[in-house]
């Protein structure tokens, strides 16, 4: 995710891999079935279904198996497959948020995170050292839950209708940190929000030796943010593929400042990480109190394929 103060995001970030304990999904493959073929369908064959939907197909013919699904059926967060991220306990924060676990949500079949002026100056408590805001959001991730290397990953969801200073993002983090402190581990940035370039949504690449200028997707945008869309990357050893509705915006393959090679750093177990919440008091997208708040991000499904 990009910065908006980003040292301290990071060396919340950091923080936040510390505290929590790393791990894998652990279940069963999806099961497929087949679909019969409707009436007058002829010789087309017949759809397979597994956890994630209709099993989709790679660009070699092979299908995806699907690793991730979560569509928000329930009545609350599924803890199976989420970690609720507070700042008071992880020390993970952006911009001018305190992340709390009331800004989390699951209602009509969707995932709510919300950002919201609390309407009068508040102690947020943080292992990184406390700080005064008025301003809370929603960040969950999948860390001890989930966590994969390569493959494809997808998020359904639509953007609030706000002014500007709301920040929200889909990306994956390092299960590990093991080429270091950020950004040598890596990061991938899905899609990125402001709500100052509301038809901005950015994917980027964090690692030892990225450029902005080419590391990120600027022209991965769309004219309807505040409707559904679907934003995803298909993640290979040699690059990354993003797309908004199924049609590529952006695609990248990295080359590393040593000590580090290709691959390296994106060839290691990265989670999913969702966060909505505000940016800080100054800056292009700055939150001010003209700022329309509470603004939520709202979430049909997350999934992922390998």
């Amino acid at each position: 995710m990009l910065p908006v103060g980003r040292s301290s995001r990071f060396l919340a970030g950091a923080a936040l891999v510390g505290t929590l304990v790393t791990g894998y999904l652990q279940t069963a493959s999806p099961s497929v079935s087949a679909a019969p073929n409707k009436p007058g369908d002829g010789v087309r064959a017949a759809a397979t279904y597994d956890a994630c939907g209709e099993v989709r197909t790679k660009v070699d013919g092979t299908p995806w198996t699907c690793t991730f699904a979560d569509n928000f059926n329930g009545k609350s967060l599924d803890g199976g497959n989420w970690l609720v991220g507070e700042t008071a306990f992880s020390g993970f924060t952006t911009g001018s948020t305190c992340f709390t676990a009331r800004n989390v949500a699951v209602r009509w079949g969707m995932l709510r995170l919300t950002a919201r002026d609390e309407g009068y100056p508040f102690t947020c408590r943080s292992p990184n050292g406390s700080f005064v805001t008025r301003y809370t959001g929603g960040h969950i991730g999948t860390r001890g839950r989930f966590t994969q290397t390569y493959g494809k990953f997808e998020i359904r969801a639509r953007y609030p209708r706000t002014t500007a200073g709301v920040g929200i993002g889909y990306w994956l983090y390092p299960a590990k940190l093991t080429y270091g402190a950020w950004p040598a581990s890596g990061e991938i940035d899905i899609a990125e929000w402001w709500s100052n370039v509301p038809n901005t949504t950015l994917p980027s690449l964090h690692y030892p030796g990225s450029n902005p200028s080419v590391d990120s997707g600027w022209g991965c945008t769309v004219a309807t943010p505040t409707y559904f869309h679907t934003y995803g990357v298909e993640w290979s050893s040699t690059e990354m593929v993003f797309k908004i509705d199924g049609q590529e915006c952006f695609r990248r393959s990295w080359t590393p400042a040593w000590p580090l090679v290709a691959p390296q750093p994106f060839d290691h177990p990265f989670e999913m990480v969702l966060n909505a919440g505000v940016d800080r008091t100054t800056g292009p997208n700055a939150v001010t109190a003209a700022t329309v708040l509470p603004a939520t991000y709202e979430v049909d499904y997350v999934k992922a394929w390998r």
